[in-house]
C-alpha cells in the first residue's frame, strides 16, 4: 500500500515562494529548528529536498524540534500515520 502523504525538506525561500502563491493547499508546512518540513500529498511536488525516511520523519516532527501548535504538529503526524499518542504526553 502507497501511502497518501510524505514528509519532505522544503527550502526557506521555497516555502516563502509557496506561501505567496497559496500554493500549499492540502499541505502541511513545518517551520522546525532544523529547517522547514512539508507534508504533502505523497504525488505532491512542493518540497525541494530529500524526503524523509519514516525513521527521520518521526524524529523530525517532535516537540523537540517543533514548537509550534501541537494540533498541527499532530495533523502531520496523523497524515503519515505517525503515531500521535506519544505527543499526548507531553508538555504543551
Amino acid at each position: 500500500m502507497t501511502p497518501e502523504f510524505h514528509a519532505r525538506w522544503m527550502s526557506r525561500e521555497r516555502a516563502e515562494w509557496s506561501k505567496r502563491k497559496g500554493l500549499l493547499g492540502s499541505a502541511i508546512l513545518l517551520e522546525t529548528f532544523n529547517g522547514y518540513i512539508i507534508v504533502e500529498p505523497a504525488n505532491g511536488e512542493l518540497g525541494d529536498g530529500p524526503i524523509l525516511s519514516r525513521e527521520e520523519a518521526e524524529y523530525e516532527l517532535t516537540p523537540v524540534w517543533y514548537t509550534g501548535p501541537k494540533a498541527r504538529l499532530r495533523e502531520a503526524r496523523q497524515r503519515l500515520g505517525l503515531d500521535v499518542e506519544a505527543l499526548a504526553s507531553s508538555r504543551g
